[in-house]
């Protein structure tokens, strides 16, 4: 074996050690190494910076998520569904056919218009067709006549019923003009204190002396009421008095004031014709000295013998076809 020279020996370990360390920045230039054109290498390894690239794309999502402003503004739109004040001219549509300046009057447009009606027939009350011949309203007491009006047409809505059934049902003193004689003689098969007629007489008035005092006052005491039940005195504040509802509304039947509005006229409307009624009625009794049950059995089974012209002219009539 050769020895090799003590400073030579150094020198290789001192490239050793250089070897050893050179592998670490070799690596680093490894683009440069595996690129043949030193250059283009260069460029590519310059182009790098490609993560600023996606700095720029991080940027612009939160731009994109921005749009749920415009999902913001979205409700504002729904917000515009207010039109839905269409309830409004639907009772509009619907009450201007019984209210207002456009409703119906007793005669056709040809033969009047508003223009020939009294002025204070306005069309703010239920039933106004305009229809005031003597001028009766002309005083400015027109809403104290139309509280007069409805309490008749409820006492003769009552009353129609009261005169038909009993007498049409044959209980004893049915026929409403013999009711008093009836009940005063003790005829009518009841037990004796059913026909004390003082009794009654009083509990009747104790009653509607009570009603009408709350109706003028505009006030009402508590109470139960089906389907409602307990109620305070405070339920009555601010109702009309003469349609009160609230409480007495067993069934919510005005739960509106459309509603309200249309059972109005329905009512007054009834009410007339009941008050018409009621009137015949009173007529017919002296004339026929029947009730109007047995008056309309008999028009029913014969209508051209028995009539108004054949009792009127108080002769029979055999009809001719």
């Amino acid at each position: 074996k050769t020895e090799i020279p003590a400073h030579r020996s150094r020198t290789m370990q001192v490239n050793a050690l250089f070897k050893k360390a050179a592998p670490a920045p070799a690596k680093t230039a490894a683009p440069a190494k595996k690129s043949p054109f030193g250059g283009f290498g260069a460029k590519k390894a310059a182009a790098a910076p490609a993560p600023a690239k996606t700095v720029k794309k991080t940027a612009a999502k939160p731009v994109v998520k921005a749009t749920p402003v415009k999902k913001a503004t979205a409700p504002v739109k729904k917000a515009t569904t207010v039109r839905k004040a269409a309830p409004s001219k639907v009772a509009a549509k619907g009450d201007s056919k019984w209210y207002g300046p456009n409703r119906k009057l007793y005669l056709p447009s040809g033969l009047l218009s508003t223009a020939d009606i009294p002025s204070y027939l306005d069309g703010t009350l239920a039933g106004d067709y305009g229809f005031d011949p003597l001028g009766l309203g002309a005083d400015g007491k027109i809403n104290q006549y139309r509280v007069a009006e409805v309490i008749h047409a409820r006492w003769a809505m009552l009353a129609i019923p009261g005169f038909v059934i009993p007498e049409a049902l044959g209980l004893p003193g049915g026929v409403w003009t013999e009711t008093g004689k009836v009940f005063l003689d003790g005829e009518t098969g009841r037990p004796e204190f059913l026909e004390f007629v003082p009794l009654f007489a009083a509990i009747q008035i104790a009653l509607m002396a009570g009603v009408e005092k709350f109706r003028s006052e505009g006030a009402g005491p508590a109470g139960f009421v089906p389907f409602k039940g307990k109620f305070d005195e405070s339920a009555f504040n601010g109702l009309d008095p003469i349609n009160p509802g609230g409480p007495l509304d067993f069934f919510n039947v005005a739960a509106t004031p459309q509603d309200l509005a249309e059972l109005k006229v329905k009512e007054i409307k009834n009410g007339r014709l009941a008050m018409i009624a009621a009137l015949g009625c009173f007529l017919q009794a002296p004339v026929t000295h029947e009730g109007p049950a047995a008056n309309w059995g008999k028009h029913v089974a014969n209508p051209f013998v028995y009539n108004f012209v054949t009792i009127a002219s108080g002769a029979d009539r055999t009809p001719v076809l």
